[in-house]
């Protein structure tokens, strides 16, 4: 007899990413749900792009020039 269940990997940050737009929906209570999640999704790709810059980090002279990933 076969198993009927069904094996998922769920991608790591996925959890977190649905209770941020989650959360935001409740918070904005949108007419419009599906382009809510457009411009909430836009959004997090520029601040992610942002943040994957390099930055200069400053006290009193440039002490390191660093990248760094999130999600």
């Amino acid at each position: 007899m076969q198993s009927s269940k069904i094996g998922l990997i769920v991608p790591r940050g996925l959890k977190t990413l649905l209770e941020g737009v989650s959360r935001a929906v409740i918070e904005n209570n949108p007419d419009d749900i599906a382009e809510f999640f457009a411009l909430y999704f836009q959004e997090l790709v520029t601040f992610r792009k942002e943040l994957v810059e390099q930055f200069e980090f400053i006290s009193g002279k440039i002490v390191a020039v660093c990248s760094f990933k999130i999600f």
